[in-house]
């Protein structure tokens, strides 16, 4: 049901909105209501009706809106409190940390060059260095490290060139001896330190003892000087 009925032109007998003054077809005038007009429609029932419909529309689309809108007490509310409390009579200086709550520094991946010739430093599981002192002490196996790692095969570039190795021990301890070998002093030398020079072209081992526990690592010299 529309709140505006159509009426008729007297003209050329066509239905047409209330809402125009004249016929959109042959453009005369409308008379009043129109010819013909609907006698059953109540004009103003219908404009009435239109306007609490536009009415309800227009208080349920207000209540949606301010129903979605966060509600700011409840969070202030809820909010909790971040500062902390002290107690007057509490001591501060509880509260300073100890020296031992300070990171210690990781010496794990020290390179050999830094440490003292033929000495592998040990890392204990906290991350201090914690080698076993004297030399009494009885080894079970011993590794060949190159730059804080263990290693069974180097490449050095051209002749000249030189590295220092170390070892590491198992368990690992200080004060040990160790006796260094080139099995072909023509591609690689090596001094008591553990230092090794490159002299010519080709692969040779490279030969540590410790307390009678051997290890090996393979050194290739790629090219000449």
């Amino acid at each position: 049901m529309a709140v505006i009925s159509d009426v008729k032109c007297t003209r050329c007998d066509r239905r047409y909105s209330g809402f125009r003054s004249r016929c959109p077809y042959c453009g005369a005038r409308r008379n009043k209501r129109g010819k013909n007009a609907d006698t059953d429609d109540n004009a103003r029932a219908k404009l009435v009706i239109g306007v609490i419909l536009l009415v309800v529309l227009l208080a349920a689309s207000m209540v949606l809106i301010f129903s979605s809108l966060p509600d700011s007490t409840d969070n202030t509310a809820s909010t909790p409190s971040v500062m902390p409390s002290f107690n007057s009579n509490e001591d501060v200086t509880s509260i300073t940390p100890s020296p031992s709550d300070s990171a210690s520094p990781d010496t794990s991946a020290t390179p050999d060059s830094s440490t003292s010739p033929g000495v592998s430093p040990s890392t204990s599981p906290s991350g201090s260095t914690s080698p076993s002192s004297g030399s009494n002490v009885a080894i079970s196996k011993v590794e060949i490290t190159w730059l804080g790692n263990v290693r069974t095969d180097v490449t050095m570039e051209k002749v000249g060139d030189t590295l220092l190795f170390g070892f590491k021990t198992t368990p690992v301890t200080t004060g040990k001896t160790a006796t260094w070998e080139s099995s072909d002093d023509d591609v690689i030398m090596v001094q008591p330190n553990g230092r090794v020079t490159a002299t010519g072209k080709g692969s040779a081992t490279l030969k540590v003892t410790v307390d009678g526990k051997t290890a090996t690592c393979v050194i290739h010299v790629r090219a000449a000087a």
